[in-house]
């Protein structure tokens, strides 16, 4: 721990995360950086991601069998495998993240490549 304001008499005690630092290389101080707020928007986050993907996972089977005429076994196998795929692409990435790359490199090179296949249907359609 650290004092901060001076080291008058007034001083408060500012406790800092050994190793971390903000957005502007500053010291991360455990009472301004983390905590309730930060966990929460993660969690926030988290849970409406899940639920969009299951919301869209749990339509693709009803379309694929009204709009796109495949049989309730090719659409679930279809939505199964598009799962199966998300779910393992999503290690892979963690696992390139934590060992290899920086986790800025591969959330930009996964938003390149959903860039990429989103561009390369619109000329296909």
């Amino acid at each position: 721990m650290e004092e901060g304001g001076g080291g008058g008499a007034g001083a408060r005690r500012v406790e800092r995360w050994e190793g971390y630092v903000d957005w502007r290389n500053r010291p991360a101080t455990r009472g301004r950086h983390g905590g309730m707020a930060a966990a929460s928007f993660v969690l926030v986050v988290e849970v409406l991601e899940n639920l969009a993907f299951l919301a869209t996972a749990s339509n693709l089977v009803t379309y694929l069998m009204g709009s796109m005429g495949y049989s309730p076994s090719h659409s679930a196998t279809a939505v199964t495998s598009f799962m199966g795929t998300a779910f393992l692409l999503a290690l892979l990435g963690g696992f390139l993240s934590d060992a290899f790359l920086t986790t800025y490199t591969v959330y930009i090179a996964s938003a390149l490549v959903e860039l990429t296949v989103r561009d390369a249907r619109r000329h296909i359609t």
